[in-house]
């Protein structure tokens, strides 16, 4: 389960190998979608005139509420990578 979403798996390939996040059945790259979602993240903090240090909790919070728009996004790279 990749950071609570019930629906999306993480794939572990042990430590020498970037792990992935499968989502109906689609794999993509793990940090693709960490990055891009971290990015977002900064990026609205930015933008509502916060500070852009990076706090856990708060990246939690964003993170669960945007759910639908991480799905997404998994299935966005994924098309791409075709």
């Amino acid at each position: 389960m990749y950071r609570g979403i019930s629906d999306v798996y993480i794939l572990w390939h042990g430590e020498w190998a970037d792990p992935e996040l499968s989502y109906q059945g689609k794999v993509v790259n793990y940090w693709d979608v960490e990055e891009t979602v971290i990015d977002w993240y900064r990026e609205e903090r930015q933008s509502m005139g916060l500070s852009v240090i990076d706090d856990y909790n708060e990246f939690l919070k964003y993170f669960r509420n945007h759910i639908s728009e991480i799905k997404q996004l998994i299935l966005d790279i994924y098309e791409s990578s075709k």
